[in-house]
C-alpha cells in the first residue's frame, strides 16, 4: 500500500484526542511487529537509544476529504497523519530498524501518551515529527495557556458605564504591552487571544466576560517570569487560571542528534534548512526528561487545524526516503543506543 492510498484511509478513521483505538489498531495491522502499551500507544522497538516519534490523534473537528492540485485535504493530513504515512512506510521497507518509534496518543489535548511512555522508556535522543516543511527545528518556543474571567457590574444596558466587555479589551490590551514580547532568531513571541464568551441576552452590561488566550515565547525566556506579569494584570480585574507553563529550548547544533539528521537529509537530498517550532509538541516533555530532541516532518504547520489543512504526497515520500537514510546513518555511530 502506497502513501496516497495510506493516507486516504488513516483520514477516513476519526481519532480525536482519547479516542485513538481505531487509528491504532489500523496502524498495527500495517505494521505487523509492534506493541501497544495501557495507554493506547503503539511502540515498535529497534535500538532503544534514539525514538522517532509522532501522534495519532487530531483535534476534534471534520471536514471533507478531497484531492486537488496533487494535495491531499482532510483533518490531521499534515498534523500529523503524514508523518504516521512515512514511518509506515519505512517500517515496510525496514524490518530491523536502528532506532524505535512511537506513535502517541493525546498529543492535542493533555499529552497522556507521551507522559505515559516516558515513564517507562528513557531514550537518549530523539526526533518528533510533526509539521515543519522538512525544515530541522532544533529550537522550540515555550508556551502559556489560560483561561481568564474578568467581572463588572451587572446593570440596565441604558447605562453607559465602562461595563464588563471594555474591561475585558482593557486586560489585553494591557498584556500586549508588557516587556515579554520580542523579536527572535526564528519567530516572534507573542499574545494571541483565541476565545471570548460573554453571553447577554437581556440586553444588560453584563457582570462577566471569560475568554482564552496563549502565548508563543522564545526559547530563552522564562515561562513562569511572565506568566506572573500577566496574573499582575489580570487580578486588578478578575481571575486567570492556567493550563499550560513551558519553558522552551534550544539544543546545540554541533548535538549528535542533530548532526545525523544533517547527514540523513543530505543523503535523501533534502534541503539543510534549520528552523524553529513555534507551537507546543511532545518535544517538550521529552526535553524535560534531558533527551536531546529535534522536531522534523512534512506538512505546513500554519495551515493544520484548518479547513485547508493538506499534504503533499511528495512531502510524505521525502520523509520516508529521509528516516532511511537516518537509519543507515546510525550504522555509522558506535554508540549501544
Amino acid at each position: 500500500m502506497q502513501a496516497r492510498e495510506l493516507l486516504l484511509n488513516l483520514l477516513k478513521i476519526r481519532s480525536p484526542s482519547k479516542k485513538e483505538k481505531e487509528i491504532a489498531r489500523f496502524i498495527v495491522k500495517e505494521i505487523g511487529d509492534a506493541e501497544m502499551d495501557e495507554i493506547g500507544n503503539v511502540i515498535v522497538y529497534g535500538k532503544k537509544g534514539i525514538f522517532v516519534a509522532t501522534h495519532m490523534d487530531t483535534i476534534d473537528r471534520n471536514y471533507s476529504i478531497k484531492e486537488e492540485n496533487k494535495k491531499i485535504y482532510g483533518i490531521g493530513a499534515c498534523d500529523a497523519k503524514a508523518s504516521i504515512v512515512s514511518l509506515i512506510l519505512f517500517l515496510k521497507k525496514i524490518k530491523k530498524p536502528n532506532f524505535s518509534i512511537v506513535f502517541l496518543c493525546d498529543e492535542e489535548e493533555d499529552a497522556t501518551g507521551s507522559k505515559a511512555f516516558l515513564r517507562n522508556n528513557e531514550p537518549e535522543m530523539a526526533i518528533i515529527m510533526e509539521p515543519t516543511s522538512l525544515k530541522l527545528c532544533n529550537y522550540h518556543a515555550g508556551n502559556l495557556e489560560a483561561n481568564f474571567k474578568v467581572y463588572g457590574e451587572e446593570m440596565h444596558g441604558s447605562f453607559c458605564n465602562k461595563n464588563t466587555i471594555e474591561n475585558f479589551i482593557r486586560v489585553y490590551e494591557e498584556i500586549k504591552k508588557l516587556k515579554h514580547w520580542k523579536k527572535g532568531k526564528y519567530f516572534d513571541s507573542c499574545i494571541t487571544l483565541q476565545e471570548i464568551e460573554c453571553k447577554n441576552p437581556y440586553y444588560l452590561n453584563p457582570k462577566e466576560c471569560k475568554g482564552r488566550l496563549e502565548a508563543r515565547l522564545l526559547a530563552e525566556q522564562n515561562a513562569n517570569e511572565i506568566a506572573n506579569d500577566i496574573k499582575k494584570i489580570v487580578k486588578n480585574y478578575g481571575e486567570i487560571e492556567f493550563k499550560e507553563i513551558w519553558n522552551g529550548f534550544e539544543i546545540d547544533e554541533k548535538e549528535e542528534i542533530v548532526e545525523m539528521c544533517k547527514k540523513a537529509m543530505q543523503k535523501s537530498k533534502i534541503d539543510f534548512l534549520m528552523d524553529g517550532m513555534p507551537s507546543w509538541t511532545d518535544a517538550l516533555l521529552f526535553n524535560e526528561k534531558g533527551i536531546k530532541c529535534v522536531v522534523f516532518g512534512p506538512g505546513n504547520l500554519k495551515i493544520a487545524h484548518t479547513e485547508k489543512e493538506n499534504i503533499d504526497i511528495e512531502e510524505i515520500e521525502k520523509a520516508c526516503k529521509f528516516l532511511i537514510s537516518f537509519n543507515e546513518v546510525l550504522n555509522d555511530y558506535h554508540h549501544n543506543f
